[in-house]
């Protein structure tokens, strides 16, 4: 990071003022001991290479950016990833582009953004997924997320998972589930997208918690969980709201509760799960996040476009038909504290379940 004190900025004719004070350099090559000499010229690299970073944020942007997504065309994070992008684009007046990294849990994406040059130039839209799941499902990660990266800004700060039933069931509330599920042990099955993360978890937890004796079908793929709850094969499900959405509206499926900590506001009728399984809340989170190193004028450069972006008409509107919501930005520093309180949140649940990282 570049020097945030109000001394001086170091120019060319500093430098070169350095190099020739007594206090910095010797009067000759033979008074000067080689140790000297040596930190000598690494210190010279050291400040030319601070001169240059300044230079680049000076300047910053003058070529198009990359913004990593770990999922695949289509997803609702690849659907807000775009979105993000192409609002920056206009306003920062240089073009932020989309380049999809999907598979092996967001791995790739994270480890990727993570090698990246501390330029400004590669970003990564990261989630609760990538940042606090992993590293608790994982015994080895090939990036750290928390030396490994600078917050940016939050994109959504709610993105909660959902709690559904088959429309066949007759039950219509939380509690309506708990009785029939204890009163059936053994009876029901709830599906889940186990590369999701935070599906698999919300699923165990609830089954845990509330002391169901569901059994538990793990998914490689949302669609194919949504479709087999659809069809009756699995009487139960909990996935994003998003990836229910079209067998709720073909009424096939039944909402009963999210995970977050407060209701959805783009359903605000739908209960939170923990108003009746205390313990259970899930907000979900998608970030922006660089390379650690990357410049602070940068970082805070795009953390106002992007903020600027959120609140713009509309957008919220936009958010909630993919199952997600925001409150702005936020700065640098708040996003950085939302990473670690989630990461604290996840670590508390991988303890409550006993899961053993892989």
């Amino acid at each position: 990071m570049l020097p945030t004190s109000k001394s001086s900025p170091l120019t060319m004719s500093s430098l070169l003022a350095m190099t020739t004070d007594d206090k910095y350099c010797a009067k000759s090559e033979e008074t000067t001991p080689p140790v000297r000499k040596r930190l000598y010229h690494i210190a010279l690299c050291c400040i030319a290479g601070a001169i240059a970073s300044a230079a680049n944020a000076e300047t910053w942007p003058t070529r198009p950016i990359k913004l990593i997504v770990p999922t695949g065309p289509g997803a609702a994070t690849d659907i807000m990833a775009r979105l993000i992008a192409e609002g920056v684009s206009r306003t920062l007046g240089r073009p932020m582009f989309v380049e999809n990294m999907p598979g092996a849990s967001g791995i790739l994406a994270h480890e990727t953004a993570a090698r990246a040059a501390r330029d400004g130039y590669t970003l990564l839209f990261t989630n609760t997924s990538g940042m606090a799941i992993n590293p608790i499902s994982f015994k080895r990660l090939p990036y750290d997320p928390t030396r490994d990266f600078a917050a940016v800004a939050l994109v959504c700060s709610l993105g909660p998972q959902m709690l559904s039933v088959n429309a066949d069931l007759p039950v219509a509330s939380v509690t309506g589930l708990i009785a029939y599920a204890q009163a059936n042990r053994g009876k029901l099955s709830i599906a889940f997208d186990n590369t999701a993360g935070a599906a698999a978890f919300g699923a165990k937890l609830f089954n845990k918690q509330a002391d169901l004796g569901l059994v538990e079908v793990p998914y490689r793929s949302a669609a194919q969980a949504t479709q087999d709850v659809a069809s009756g094969i699995n009487q139960v499900m909990m996935s994003s709201i998003a990836a229910a959405n079209a067998v709720v509206q073909a009424g096939k499926v039944r909402r009963l509760a999210v995970t977050s900590g407060k209701r959805f506001p783009g359903l605000p009728d739908l209960p939170s799960l923990h108003e009746t399984v205390p313990g259970i809340v899930m907000d979900g989170f998608f970030a922006i996040v660089a390379p650690a190193g990357t410049a602070s004028e940068v970082i805070a450069q795009l953390n106002r476009e992007i903020d600027r972006y959120l609140s713009g008409p509309d957008v919220e509107q936009r958010l909630l038909t993919l199952g997600l919501s925001t409150d702005g930005g936020g700065t640098p520093e708040s996003t950085a504290q939302v990473i670690r309180k989630e990461q604290e949140q996840w670590r508390a649940f991988a303890k409550e379940l006993n899961v053993e990282p892989q």
